[in-house]
């Protein structure tokens, strides 16, 4: 777990942009700096938030802002000392916990199919394939919210199946504060904790979820004045059409699930199959990938504004992933059958983590809802070549016509002196990543006879 941690986190660090460029990440990022320079949580740019109680606030959940305190306050002395460089320095230290939360979701997925009793070459490459060959992968460099939501969901599934309520329900806890909407797991997750628990289960579950429920409530009030205010009052809400939200999740060119993530076509087989040995874990994992598919297409931006893919499914679809590891084992058809999904899921998303999500917006007209594949892999040599061109005016340019890597950034803020962070650190990143995958490899080759034991232990 420590090796496929090591190898993720170093990939992912090495392609982070190392910036926070979106709407929604720059408001999660103006409550974390309000948090500890005000002693609040409004944001400053009013087209960052909605109407609130003292001001302008995110209308997003807490959780990713209490988690990147971590880094902000780490750097706040430095970059107050600064000045106007600081800005950019606290955004690089916050913008860094999205690979890291990648990497450890990579890990969560491993762990949850090792609980699901696949072995660990199998369960390695659904880990790692369920964030680097489905359209998750760009959102390990985006600051949105999902990958924190998703990794809380998956801890709480694993947590359940491993007769842990008490943790279980303090990951679901996570995931909530993070995201809200991903209460709808609950009941599916409560399932299981009451069957393994029976009348003991909810005093093991009472003190995360009091706490979790009161955290939400409080947010609230201090944004709204109202405990059951989210910030979305102003919105259309769950206006679209059933079939017509479906029909977009799944054959929408901009946000088609079968497009961005293909190998989900395994997953009705695969979920089928562990129905036989793991009920408990078919509900919490369908569970909550049919009511997080369902609540989506509802929603009246079931694409979920400009992003790659359908990003409001990642916590429906990473957790299922998991069932793909111990059916993959039994047929050798079906291993290259999903490494195949999975290494074409790859390719799919991979010039989204050089070039912007965002770059076709600049195209005239925009494509509908959200980026196209093709046009993706149409900019990157144009935006290659622009940046070569226009590398020192980076701070001042639109992030959207320049690659999107952080040695990009730093090369651009510091001119030749960033060349001294961007291409040793790049080095450093890689030779990581090499180190760890061969270790890894070792690892794996070595897994005859070994039997399943508590990935707790």
């Amino acid at each position: 777990m420590l090796l496929l941690f090591a190898i993720s986190a170093s990939a992912f660090l090495l392609f982070q942009e190392g910036a926070i460029t979106g709407s929604d990440g720059a408001s999660i990022f103006e409550v974390t700096r309000s948090i500890v320079t005000d002693g609040d949580v409004t944001v400053d740019d009013p087209g960052l938030g909605v109407p609130g109680e003292g001001g302008p606030v995110s209308k997003y959940g807490i959780g990713q802002p209490l988690v990147s305190l971590v880094p902000y306050l780490a750097v706040w002395p430095v970059a107050r000392a600064l000045g106007d460089r600081g800005d950019a320095l606290e955004r690089f230290a916050v913008s860094c916990t999205i690979p890291l939360l990648g990497a450890l979701l990579v890990v969560a997925v491993y762990a949850l199919g090792r609980r699901l009793g696949a072995g660990r070459r199998a369960a390695a490459l659904v880990g790692i394939g369920s964030v680097a060959g489905t359209f998750v992968l760009p959102y390990t460099k985006e600051f949105f919210s999902e990958p924190l939501a998703t990794l809380g969901i998956t801890i709480a599934i694993e947590r359940a199946l491993a007769r842990r309520p008490g943790w279980s329900a303090a990951a679901l806890g996570l995931a909530i504060l993070t995201r809200p909407q991903t209460v709808v797991v609950l009941p599916f997750v409560a399932w299981v904790w009451w069957r393994a628990g029976g009348p003991a289960a909810p005093w093991r579950t009472a003190i995360p979820l009091v706490l979790t429920g009161g955290g939400v409530v409080a947010y609230n009030l201090a944004r709204f004045g109202e405990a059951t205010e989210f910030g979305y009052a102003a919105e259309p809400g769950f206006s679209t059409p059933l079939l017509t939200g479906a029909r977009g999740l799944l054959l929408d060119p901009s946000a088609s699930l079968l497009l961005f993530a293909p190998v989900v076509v395994l997953l009705p087989a695969a979920l089928m199959k562990l129905w036989r040995s793991d009920a408990d874990a078919v509900v919490m994992l369908g569970g909550n990938l049919l009511a997080t598919f369902v609540l989506t297409a509802l929603w009246w931006s079931w694409a979920g504004g400009w992003s790659w893919g359908p990003r409001l499914l990642i916590p429906g679809v990473v957790p299922a992933l998991a069932a793909l590891a111990p059916w993959i084992e039994q047929r050798r058809v079906r291993l290259h059958a999903a490494s195949a999904l999975l290494a074409l899921g790859l390719l799919v998303s991979l010039p989204a983590m050089l070039v912007s999500t965002r770059a076709q917006q600049l195209d005239v007209p925009p494509p509908e809802n959200g980026p196209r594949v093709l046009r993706q892999y149409e900019l990157l040599g144009t935006t290659a070549r622009f940046t070569a061109s226009n590398l020192s005016a980076r701070p001042e340019g639109d992030h959207r016509r320049y690659l999107s890597l952080w040695q990009v950034n730093v090369i651009g803020e510091l001119g030749k002196a960033g060349s001294v962070i961007a291409i040793p650190g790049s080095l450093v990143l890689i030779g990581g990543a090499i180190v760890a995958g061969r270790k890894l490899r070792e690892q794996l080759a070595d897994q005859n006879g070994i039997q399943y034991t508590d990935v707790s232990e």
